[in-house]
């Protein structure tokens, strides 16, 4: 499940929206930053309602790689962003996280393996949690939940399928990468965390209960 690994050739379409959603930013008649930030969320509202209603008529025939493609270029252009809308990255990453709870697993599954890449992203996953007094913590903390949330009722059950497999590896990888470079994230919201994992999934546990803050040395 790698959807960034796709021909580029087959979304010359896509690539261009988001050249045109970029310029008409860029050259957005208001010199308010503020303004052409609201723009870009309104962009990203009416995003998520179109894959919302895509998903819903299309079911099993939906489509997630285009969407994720528009998501991952809007990722990728964020230095673009800042020098058109504000100067800093919180505020772009603060609302693209925003419209992934929008779109978290349990509302719209047939985005689910889309939803799990893009959260994880190098360009989105560290730089929400490196934001400035850990402001960006509240925002990723609710997609953590988002999924675990989605994952609790199906691990419950017992069922291991391999969609829920895939959806339970990655998972485990995105607590993973948490707990060794982010385990005062991981340390601050435990009791939430374990709270909705159930109690048969001592690996899960297990990752969030034995992460200590960089600053601690486990005893030997």
């Amino acid at each position: 499940m790698q959807f960034h690994q796709q021909d580029t050739s087959s979304f010359l379409a896509i690539d261009i929206y988001t050249d045109v959603v970029f310029s008409v930013l860029k050259f957005y008649p208001d010199n308010e930053k503020s303004t052409k930030y609201s723009l870009l969320l309104k962009v990203l509202s009416v995003m998520v309602g179109f894959i919302t209603k895509d998903a819903n008529e299309r079911k099993s025939t939906f489509n997630p790689k285009p969407y994720f493609r528009i998501f991952n270029n809007i990722l990728n252009r964020l230095n673009t962003v800042n020098s058109v809308i504000l100067d800093a990255d919180f505020h772009v990453l603060a609302g693209l996280a925003q419209s992934f709870h929008a779109l978290q697993p349990a509302k719209v599954p047939e985005f689910s393996f889309a939803w799990l890449e893009l959260v994880t992203l190098t360009d989105f996953m560290p730089k929400l949690l490196n934001q400035d007094n850990h402001q960006g913590w509240p925002y990723f903390k609710c997609l953590v939940i988002d999924v675990l949330r989605y994952m609790e009722p199906i691990l419950r059950g017992g069922e291991v399928t391999e969609p829920v497999l895939v959806h339970y590896n990655y998972t485990r990888r995105m607590l993973l990468v948490l707990s060794h470079d982010f385990p005062e994230f991981i340390c601050y919201y435990r009791s939430s965390l374990c709270d909705i994992i159930p109690p048969h999934c001592i690996e899960l546990r297990n990752i969030i209960l034995s992460t200590v803050p960089h600053n601690m040395r486990t005893p030997i």
